[in-house]
């Protein structure tokens, strides 16, 4: 069970905290938005069900590293988090996030995204912080500038995105 302590972001209102079972229906519901999809990876399910929440809640979000939800009020409405990578690689982290379209351009996930990284900068043996981003996403381009992120990498024709090859860009901060 992810035991994370709740964050008070400075939004007002907002806070990232752990994933709860009880959950699933907000997260069905923020994260099954086509523009959301848009920038995800194909891995993120189309259309996003409450088995694909609760799948998430119960078992992807331990595989994938540091996960929290990113609230306002007690409602999920996106989420954020750290995927630390291994063996001669364990220098790295990886940071992600998303946020449900309505709640866009309110500071929120640059907020959630400083406490990830002195998170992940605190990590024994971490000396980068790395963000994956399509090339075309300028909103998740200006959060990872938020945090102090450069750009590292344009990587050419390196990812599908729904049977389509595209760009990624890798911004990274290093410690």
């Amino acid at each position: 069970m992810n035991t994370a302590p709740t964050i008070v972001l400075p939004q007002p209102g907002w806070s990232m905290r752990a994933w709860r079972e009880d959950d699933v229906a907000a997260l069905a519901r923020a994260a099954n938005d086509a523009r959301i999809l848009q920038w995800m990876s194909d891995t993120w399910p189309s259309p996003y069900t409450e088995d694909d929440a609760r799948w998430w809640i119960g078992t992807g979000q331990h595989a994938s590293g540091m996960a929290g939800a990113l609230c306002r009020g007690d409602t999920p409405w996106g989420g954020a988090g750290l995927h630390p990578q291994t063996g001669f690689l364990r220098c790295n982290v990886e940071l992600g996030w998303w946020l449900h379209p309505d709640h866009w351009g309110q500071g929120v996930v640059p907020a959630a995204a400083v406490h990830l990284v002195e998170q992940a900068f605190a990590l024994a043996e971490v000396t980068r912080v790395f963000a994956p981003i399509h090339a075309g996403n300028d909103r998740s381009v200006r959060v990872a500038e938020k945090v102090g992120m450069r750009l590292e990498a344009v990587q050419p024709r390196s990812a599908f995105k729904r049977d389509k090859v595209i760009d990624r860009v890798i911004y990274a901060r290093y410690n």
